[in-house]
């Protein structure tokens, strides 16, 4: 099979699938809670899977596992405010590190020579792919990069239907298909093994997090995940394609340092940090009353 993790090649594959397709695949997702029947991992887990099915199908490399993401909110603790969760199960950390982990991400593609990036987020939160957008365009403002980047969460590559979130029909069915013994439906009727003040379980949600009555009238299969996937993957070589054909040489580019990365990100978060979606309260979050983004030319960029 056809190798496309980037921590798996040895320095001459890597450099010839570069030459080949310059685009480089990076999914995000945490371990959390997705219902008794699923494993944690799920958002990570079937994230990375379709970027290595749409490297495999159209080329380019997959960067390496990132499995950390936002949870545990200082404003609005997701696994504690709404699930009932007595403790916090998942691989979590603050949002702001999460979003100055990928810019330094974005640098590093940047500086390797990548011509585009596909960021992905498994796991969704406000608007976060407002968030990861608006991070994007600030790093290519800042830089002058030639390289063309797409980020935000995998939802918006399923085009055949409604992507129901959380462990829903159609997240069991992708985690079916790509890792089936990640899903045991038999335990969706079953008593318990941990506590619900523990696992989770609230009036909107079943045990461990997962919508009420999933599994009841009609289940996921390997075969609805296999559908599903294969439309993904179709639409994520369209983007693909878009970005590669978009991107334009620049002369004399050079990517920032480290340290120059470091400014951009202070600069950043010093005049968009009110405008992430991912700091909003509970309030906020749930009424989707999020601070409007003024543009870049409003904030003197």
């Amino acid at each position: 099979m056809k190798k496309t993790a980037w921590n798996e090649m040895f320095p001459h594959e890597f450099h010839q699938e570069m030459e080949r397709v310059p685009i480089c695949y990076m999914p995000y997702g945490p371990a959390e809670p997705h219902g008794v029947y699923c494993a944690l991992g799920l958002d990570f887990i079937e994230c990375e899977a379709l970027m290595h099915d749409a490297a495999r199908t159209h080329g380019g490399i997959v960067a390496p596992p990132f499995a950390w993401h936002i949870q545990e909110q200082q404003y609005y603790d997701w696994e504690l405010d709404c699930c009932g969760m007595g403790m916090s199960i998942s691989s979590s950390i603050p949002e702001e590190l999460f979003l100055h982990n990928i810019i330094h991400h974005i640098r590093n593609f940047d500086a390797k020579g990548f011509k585009a990036a596909i960021l992905v987020s498994g796991h969704f939160l406000c608007d976060m792919t407002a968030d990861m957008t608006m991070l994007a365009e600030f790093y290519l403002r800042r830089t002058g990069s030639p390289m063309r980047i797409s980020a935000g969460t995998y939802e918006r590559f399923y085009k055949a239907g409604e992507f129901d979130d959380h462990a829903g029909m159609v997240e069991t069915a992708l985690l079916m298909h790509y890792r089936p013994e990640l899903v045991d439906l038999s335990l969706i009727d079953k008593p318990m093994a941990v506590p619900a003040s523990i696992a989770g379980g609230n009036d909107g949600f079943d045990p461990y997090c997962a919508p009420k009555g999933f599994g009841r009238d009609k289940l996921p299969t390997a075969e609805l995940g296999k559908e599903i996937a294969e439309n993904m993957v179709e639409n994520l070589g369209k983007e693909k394609s878009r970005l590669l054909n978009e991107y334009c040489e620049k002369t004399g580019y050079k990517a920032p340092s480290v340290l120059d990365t470091e400014d951009i990100w202070y600069r950043f978060l010093k005049l968009c940090g009110r405008y992430l979606t991912i700091t909003a309260t509970r309030r906020e979050a749930e009424n989707g009353i999020y601070a409007t983004f003024p543009g870049w030319e409003e904030l003197g960029e």
